[in-house]
């Protein structure tokens, strides 16, 4: 038996040879590229070596042992131990018949009893001021001044009054008015004939201020 090889000759393509032509003018191009590599000159000169003497370090310096200096730790005193016996009664339940309440004390020297007040606290006052007795409404009105009442001329006074406990007028003092004769008509008025509720405090009689004012207009 026996073998055959066929062989077929084939021109090779053009676009092929091409290719391969152009990968090896990049490869030269590179070479061509690179620097140039110079090598070093070689030292023609002579080399004189000697010994140099190395210096021994200096040996360590040894301080000398500082003595150790204890400091006493500072001591704490403490007080001798001192009880207190107190017997507290109920405070719902008083001790005497007067209500007070009284701690008897054992060793703790604070003697042989303490007694404890309960605290009262006191009630605000109640307070009526004066008002004008409407019995002698008719008494407030002073008579009018002749000078002015014949020149029609017309004012209020202002006047500041001491209520007494019975009522009556104690003292009286100005505070404003448009001329003398006004003023005058109203104090000799209020010293004989005004009238007054006297000022309370929690229901019994005081003295107390009050301000006030008189008109004095022509009518008609």
């Amino acid at each position: 038996m026996s073998y055959v090889s066929v062989y077929e000759n084939k021109t090779p393509r053009s676009k092929g040879v091409a290719m391969a032509v152009g990968v090896h003018a990049l490869i030269i191009a590179g070479a061509m590229a690179m620097p140039e590599i110079v090598a070093p000159e070689k030292f023609k000169g002579t080399i004189i070596a000697f010994p140099v003497k190395v210096q021994t370090p200096p040996e360590p310096v040894i301080e000398d042992k500082k003595p150790e200096i204890k400091i006493a730790s500072p001591t704490r005193q403490t007080l001798p131990e001192r009880s207190i016996n107190i017997d507290v009664p109920d405070p719902f339940v008083p001790v005497n018949n007067y209500g007070n309440v009284e701690i008897k004390a054992g060793s703790g020297g604070f003697g042989d009893a303490i007694r404890i007040d309960p605290i009262k606290i006191a009630p605000d006052p109640v307070i009526v001021g004066a008002s004008l007795n409407r019995r002698y409404a008719g008494d407030f009105q002073p008579a009018y001044p002749v000078g002015q009442l014949r020149r029609e001329i017309e004012g209020t006074v202002s006047v500041r009054v001491l209520v007494g406990t019975d009522g009556r007028v104690k003292d009286i003092q100005l505070i404003e008015s448009p001329h003398e004769d006004f003023w005058t008509a109203t104090r000799k008025q209020a010293l004989g004939k005004w009238r007054f509720t006297a000022a309370t405090k929690d229901g019994k009689p005081v003295e107390s201020w009050m301000t006030l004012k008189v008109r004095f207009e022509i009518n008609g």
